[in-house]
């Protein structure tokens, strides 16, 4: 019978080997997994605050703080004040920001061309994602009973 655990055993055996497959690209470029979340939402050359790359980089505010600064340094990404409040500060891919995504991007979509991941997979992994997001804060009757003792 398959249970809950092999959904979490899949799941966790998809990601690490899809991250090994990016990591052998991005490796190639000298970026990691997280600076390459941070350049592919700033590809879309709109700027974003750090609250919205920190929660689409699944990093900590002060992790992303560093990374941000070892990408400027690097000529990656650079910083610029808001139009509308000039107390927030707005990040944005760099001219050599944007080559590194469109030659890892290129490439990363050509070693991933040949997976079987159709637009049936994704709504279903978009449906799996939001059901578990919207039960983070539910607290199971086992845990409840952990919590009292």
């Amino acid at each position: 019978m398959r249970g809950p655990t092999d959904l979490i055993d899949l799941l966790t055996r998809a990601e690490r080997l899809m991250s090994r497959r990016l990591a052998a690209v991005l490796g190639a470029e000298r970026c990691s997994m997280d600076a390459w979340r941070v350049v592919r939402v700033l590809a879309d050359g709109r700027g974003h605050f750090m609250t919205e790359l920190s929660e689409s980089s699944f990093l900590p505010p002060g992790s992303l703080t560093r990374l941000i600064d070892n990408l400027v340094e690097e000529n990656l990404v650079y910083r610029r004040g808001d139009d509308v409040d000039r107390r927030r500060i707005r990040v944005h891919l760099s001219a050599r920001g944007r080559r590194l995504h469109d030659r890892a991007d290129e490439e990363l979509r050509r070693i991933l061309e040949d997976l079987p991941v159709g637009a049936d997979l994704r709504e279903q992994l978009g449906v799996l994602i939001s059901a578990l997001d919207g039960s983070v804060a539910v607290v199971s009757p086992l845990q409840r009973g952990k919590a009292l003792t």
